[in-house]
């Protein structure tokens, strides 16, 4: 009867331990900082994500939109922690990128890697 309850014992501190560790949720690798994207952002996200990793073929680049680009592609790369700084340029966009394309950059930089934004002056 003693072996019983020994067994029962371990099987409890066994299966809660394992609960606790599953539901502790983990690291999914995305890193979204806890925030549930839902439709148009998840879909920006995405975009801005497949960018980043050079997923997406891009436009020919167009001489009038580099200067404004680059200056946000610089803030974005500035902010970068320094592990990605060497695994991506994102400056080399300049120019290559459409309004949609550089805005779902921003948004994947910012939640990815917690990076706040710079307020855009008119």
């Amino acid at each position: 009867m003693k072996i019983l309850y020994i067994y029962a014992l371990i099987g409890a501190l066994f299966f809660s331990s394992l609960e606790v560790v599953l539901a502790s949720g983990g690291f999914g690798g995305g890193g979204v900082a806890g925030q549930a994207l839902r439709g148009k952002e998840r879909e920006k996200f995405n975009l801005g994500k497949a960018i980043y990793n050079g997923e997406v073929a891009l436009d020919a680049k167009k001489e009038d939109l580099v200067k404004s680009q680059k200056n946000r592609l610089e803030y974005l790369q500035g902010s970068l922690p320094n592990s990605e700084k060497g695994r991506v340029s994102l400056e080399d966009l300049a120019g290559k990128l459409s309004e949609e394309q550089i805005s779902a950059l921003e948004f994947f930089v910012s939640i990815r890697f917690n990076v706040k934004l710079e307020e855009k002056k008119d």
